[in-house]
């Protein structure tokens, strides 16, 4: 939303702040091969002779000498930190990252000429006006247009100079600007050197809910809570509509107050399109979607029967509410807004303001399920979304995927390419729905006397229905958005194999796999606001004179109620998140980074056997596909203790890798390995929205290389290309051999470094891995029983962890290479001890020898989290690869088990 202001002009001529830019093109000669610039709308290869048509208004030639504007500046490959560095040091200002290996630079002709004349570059030109725009600009008529500002640059100063183009300035807020214009005066604007992007203001960027327990038997909550892991010790923030009567004490009876941390209202404030805001608080008073998706995240659950109990239910809750009652100006009603109602005003216009007071309240993961439907758009909002993640690489931000699947061709599938934003953005876990199934086939409220609200329950009461809601098929509850079958015939729960045809489907537009994973989201059963409840209540809102909303069919009872869609799935996934960083804390003294919980949630995933509902469970989609990702989250697998893990925060740069060994004891097993990191922010203007380029390739005994995402049916293929599009990378292999599998995590290119990474590697090591258990909670046991009604405890009794074992071993060996100055390098490695229980050692001596290139031997004494590192410096340019292997491990009341170890040696590339 954009916030009221006060208007005031500048001084400054339009004409002033028009681009007048020269760029010339190096001197070489076309390639085959050369690199391609990929910005929205233009797709060019200067190395080829190849220059961008723009249309007639949109092109300038030259800057006038001394003033400042902006350049692209493409090098020869993957980019080194010396080439930038080269850049700066002749005046150039690096904005962002242009694909492929080139940024936006802010500088003059001079400084364009001497960067032009480096070694490294392969061209340098113009920042073209039409490379502003987005090629869905509306071009009839009068039009809403949202403007945004180049960092770095006056905002005041360039929205006096749009006014100038004749163009109306409706609001600014910091470097946004929304104007009503016509295309020709768009066409203006864009000539404005400052101004870095154009695209419609329109519904579409309007933010919405995403909404339409057998969750905690189907993800394995359940199972992951009775061995200790319930989130007690992390706090996880939801910005949704509100939350029961808006205090901390009043949030549900179910969300103690003891762990409310806080309950924050953003109201917003009055703008272009929002014209009243009712600022009632926090309350949650219409749909109570936002007390139904905390609950969902954290709730305890019913004190008797567990029912509505959330995936971690003794985690602490940071609450956002941004929904009010407003009023919207007719000059919005006519692009698309409705006229009035409850609306999420409060969001602000930049999320980093949202996410930051969560983070400051000690919230680590930030579940959020609204979105705005530009279809597969890498938005503004999505990229603070990875640029908070980015500078807070702790935090864990998940999105709900859309509910805009529907089969528009009526040919029985859902379409591809719905996501919608910010679930677009590359560092987020976004969430599709998946189906609910329940043993109690969706129960209601029988004492209930009125008839159902729902209108596939026409003149039903829950008595009439037998107790239990009819779910209607996806093609009779909609049946414009499903007319053909399978999907029209489908019912809308009771088979946790199919997905929900909502669920909005992938490829971002770049073409990144989304949703990432998915959860449980239709009929899902969660907290009820205790406000204006139909026949619970006698009072109706006085705002608009109804009950609240009863959700989906009719209640369960005055506590719980059923809702669906994303906004259901996606807060079941970010307990699970929480639950997997409560498992980190607890087994292994770790404050896991969002790239870890990622990588482990979609290692863990289970793939999905009848993603088309067509009745069989004859897998037609295997993973990963555009309808599951990865598949549907499994909180039991990710946090029973099978799996190895790094998580690397030294980050590797262009050139350099990390190399990981694992010793696979049992021939014919599955063995996988999931890379995620956090990557760099992208631009709106980008289209291809990766910035730093990782590649994985995983080795088997026999010198066969598995290369990230080449995926046949379900499972890694030997060969393929490189992925180039996806920070998610894995290798799925069906049947491992025995033996040594090396896992290399290598930079391609890497803009803005050094970029951190996380691994987590799935299969059977050396002697039989233990499931690990947390501390000061109840012991796990490998084969838990899942029940369907599980009695709820707010904080499960604990037991007393058995001593830790004398036996220890070692874990992964994470090996990296940095270059260091004369044409010299470093190589380093990071040490994992862990006793037979899997835990983590600390005081552990790690006494290691180098060969390969080098020679000599190492000692390092682990820390509180089982870890410690050695390097090698000063290593000749000549040396390709220096290899270190672990001796021994010692340290008091110590024994080295030796052959327990998981990995015993790695080996280090020059980078």
């Amino acid at each position: 939303m954009f916030k009221k202001f006060s208007v005031w002009v500048a001084l400054a001529l339009f004409c002033g702040m028009i681009l007048f830019v020269s760029g010339g093109t190096r001197s070489i000669e076309a390639q085959d091969d050369g690199p391609t610039i990929r910005l929205q709308g233009y797709t060019f290869a200067p190395s080829k002779g190849e220059v961008p048509l723009s249309p007639p208004g949109l092109e300038v030639a030259q800057l006038a000498s001394g003033a400042k504007g902006y350049y692209i500046v493409q090098f020869t490959g993957p980019i080194q930190d010396e080439w930038k560095q080269a850049i700066e040091a002749q005046g150039g200002e690096i904005i962002n990252y242009v694909p492929d290996f080139a940024f936006k630079v802010r500088m003059n002709p001079a400084q364009a000429s001497r960067v032009n004349d480096l070694n490294s570059i392969n061209w340098v030109g113009v920042y073209q006006p039409a490379f502003k725009l987005s090629p869905d600009l509306n071009h009839e008529g009068d039009n809403l247009y949202r403007i945004r500002v180049e960092k770095g640059a006056n905002g005041g100063q360039t929205r006096a100079a749009i006014a100038q183009s004749g163009a109306t300035v409706l609001g600014r807020d910091g470097q946004t600007i929304v104007i009503d214009a016509t295309i020709d005066q768009v066409n203006m604007v864009a000539q404005i050197a400052d101004v870095a992007w154009i695209d419609n203001f329109d519904a579409n960027v309007l933010h919405e809910k995403h909404n339409e327990s057998g969750a905690g038997v189907i993800i394995g909550g359940n199972v992951a809570n009775t061995n200790g892991y319930d989130g007690s010790t992390q706090t996880a923030a939801v910005a949704d509509t509100g939350i029961g009567d808006g205090t901390v004490s009043g949030a549900h009876r179910d969300i103690q107050a003891n762990r409310v941390v806080s309950v924050n209202n953003w109201p917003g404030t009055t703008d272009i399109c929002v014209r009243t805001i009712f600022d009632d608080g926090a309350i949650d008073v219409d749909s109570a979607h936002g007390t139904h998706v905390a609950g969902s995240v954290l709730s305890s659950g019913d004190p008797s029967t567990g029912v509505g109990r959330g995936t971690a239910p003794a985690a602490n809750l940071v609450f956002q509410a941004t929904e009010n009652f407003a009023s919207i100006s007719k000059r919005c009603q006519r692009a698309g807004w409705p006229a009035n109602g409850y609306l999420l005003t409060g969001l602000p216009d930049n999320l980093n303001s949202l996410y930051q007071q969560a983070y400051n309240d000690g919230a680590r993961i930030h579940a959020n399920s609204w979105g705005s439907s530009q279809a597969g758009v890498y938005t503004a909002n999505s990229s603070q979304t990875d640029e908070f993640i980015w500078n807070n690489p702790d935090m864990t931000i998940t999105f709900s995927a859309g509910n805009a699947g529907v089969d528009a061709n009526s040919n029985g599938v859902i379409d591809n390419d719905s996501i919608g934003s910010p679930a677009t953005a590359k560092n987020t876990i976004t969430v599709g729905a998946s189906e609910n199934e329940r043993p109690d086939n969706f129960a209601c409220d029988t004492g209930l006397s009125y008839t159902s609200n729902d209108a596939y329950q026409p003149g039903q009461t829950c008595n009439s229905m037998g107790g239990e809601n009819i779910l209607g098929t996806y093609g009779s509850r909609w049946p414009a958005d499903y007319p053909a079958a399978p999907l029209s015939n489908d019912p809308t729960g009771g088979n946790q194999n199919q997905m929900a045809a909502f669920s909005s489907r992938g490829p971002t537009d770049d073409g990144r796999i989304k949703p990432d994973i998915v959860a449980p989201g239709t009929w899902i059963l969660s907290a009820f606001s205790d406000l204006y409840q139909q026949e619970y209540d006698s009072q109706t809102n006085p705002q608009n004179g109804a009950p609240q909303y009863d959700g989906w069919g009719m209640p369960f009872d005055g506590f719980y109620k059923y809702m669906g869609g994303t906004s259901m799935s996606n807060p079941i996934a970010a307990g699970g998140a929480t639950v997997v960083r409560d498992y980190y804390n607890k087994a292994h003294g770790h404050n896991a980074s969002a790239a870890l919980v990622k990588a482990t949630m979609i290692n863990s995933a289970v793939d999905l056997l009848d993603e088309n509902n067509d009745g069989a469970n004859d897998n037609d989609f295997p993973i990963p596909n555009v309808h599951e990702g990865w598949g549907r989250i499994n909180v039991a697998k990710a946090t029973d203790g099978s799996l190895l893990f790094v998580d690397n925060a030294t980050g590797l740069t262009t050139s350099g890798n990390a190399v990981n060994q694992y010793n696979v004891s049992n021939s014919g097993d599955v063995f996988k390995v999931s890379l995620v990191w956090s990557d760099y922010p992208s631009t709106e203007s980008a289209s291809a929205n990766l910035v730093n380029d990782l590649d994985l390739v995983v080795t088997a005994p026999n010198g066969t290389q598995y290369r990230g995402n080449v995926f046949n049916n379900g499972w890694s293929q030997a060969g393929g290309n490189t992925d180039r599009v996806n920070n998610v990378e894995n290798v799925y292999i069906q049947s491992a051999a025995a033996g040594t599998w090396t896992v290399t995590v290598s930079g391609f290119n890497v803009p803005n470094g050094p970029q951190p990474f996380a691994l987590v590697v799935d299969g059977t090591f050396g002697a039989p891995v233990a499931t690990a258990t947390p501390t000061n909670t109840p012991v796990a046991t490998n084969t838990p029983v899942a029940t369907n009604t599980p009695v709820a405890t707010n904080t499960p009794e604990p037991t007393n962890t058995p001593s830790p074992s004398n036996d220890v071993h070692s874990g992964a060996l994470d090996g990296s290479s940095n270059s260091a100055p004369k044409n010299r390098w470093v190589a380093t490695v990071v040490i994992t001890v862990h006793d037979q229980n899997h835990n983590p050692v600390s005081g552990a001596t790690v006494d290691g020898a180098w060969s390969n290139g080098t020679n000599g031997g190492a000692s390092c004494v682990t820390n509180g989290s089982g870890q410690c590192s050695v390097s090698k410096s000063n290593l000749k340019g000549n040396v390709s690869s220096v290899t270190f292997t672990v001796t021994g491990i010692s340290g008091s009341g110590l024994t080295y088990n030796s052959g327990a170890n998981e990995a015993t040696s790695t080996v280090i590339s020059r980078p």
